[in-house]
C-alpha cells in the first residue's frame, strides 16, 4: 500500500471509509444480540489502518479533510462502542427479551445517611454560633432542606453516588462543602 501518488491514498481512504461502515454494522449486529462477541479484530484493523494513515503527510487539502473527517468519526464511534459495552459489562445497561439494549433506571432515593445529615446540622449549628451568627430551629430545617435538594442535583449529576458533607469555618463564615463517594 504505497502512499506515492493521490489516487493510492484516495483508494486507501475509500477503503477505510469502507472499513469503518463494516465495524459499525458489525457493532450494530453485536448491540442487538445478533452477534455474540463482540468485533474487536476488525475494530482494531480500522485503527490501525487510521493510524497509519495519519502518520503520513498528505499534501492534498481535500485528502486531508476527507481523512480527518474520517479518523473523528471512527474515533468518535469508538468510544461510543467502549462506553455501551462498559456499560453492559457494568449493567448499566441489560437486554429484553426481544435483544434490545435498554438503559436500567438506577436511582437513589437518599444520597446522604439521614445519621450524618443530623450531625452536619448539628456542626452547622455550632459552626453559626461560634462564628455569632444566628442559629434557630427553622435555620436548620432550611438547611436540611437545601442540604437533600443539594445531594440529590449531585447525585445525579456524579453517578448516583452517596454524597458527605463537612462544615468548615472560612473568614469567620460556616460553609458547607459536599464530597462525592
Amino acid at each position: 500500500m504505497g502512499m506515492g501518488n493521490g489516487e493510492d491514498l484516495k483508494v486507501t481512504l475509500d477503503r477505510i471509509e469502507a472499513d469503518i461502515a463494516e465495524v459499525k454494522r458489525q457493532y450494530d449486529l453485536f448491540f442487538q444480540g445478533v452477534r455474540r462477541q463482540e468485533p474487536t479484530d476488525q475494530r482494531r484493523e480500522v485503527e490501525d489502518n487510521v493510524r497509519r494513515v495519519g502518520q503520513r503527510k498528505i499534501t492534498n487539502s481535500n485528502d486531508q479533510f476527507r481523512f480527518n473527517n474520517l479518523q473523528s468519526r471512527f474515533y468518535s464511534f469508538s468510544n461510543l462502542w467502549t462506553r455501551t459495552v462498559r456499560d453492559l459489562e457494568e449493567g448499566r445497561m441489560v437486554r429484553n427479551p426481544s435483544g434490545i439494549l435498554l438503559r436500567v433506571a438506577t436511582s437513589v432515593r437518599n444520597p446522604v445517611d439521614p445519621a450524618h445529615l443530623e450531625g452536619v446540622l448539628r456542626d452547622l449549628l455550632a459552626a453559626r454560633r461560634n462564628c455569632g451568627l444566628s442559629a434557630e430551629e427553622g435555620d436548620i430545617s432550611l438547611a436540611r432542606e437545601t442540604l437533600l435538594s443539594r445531594a440529590q442535583e449531585i447525585a445525579g449529576k456524579y453517578g448516583k453516588r452517596k454524597i458527605e458533607f463537612r462544615v468548615s469555618v472560612e473568614e469567620g463564615k460556616p460553609k458547607v462543602k459536599a464530597v462525592v463517594r
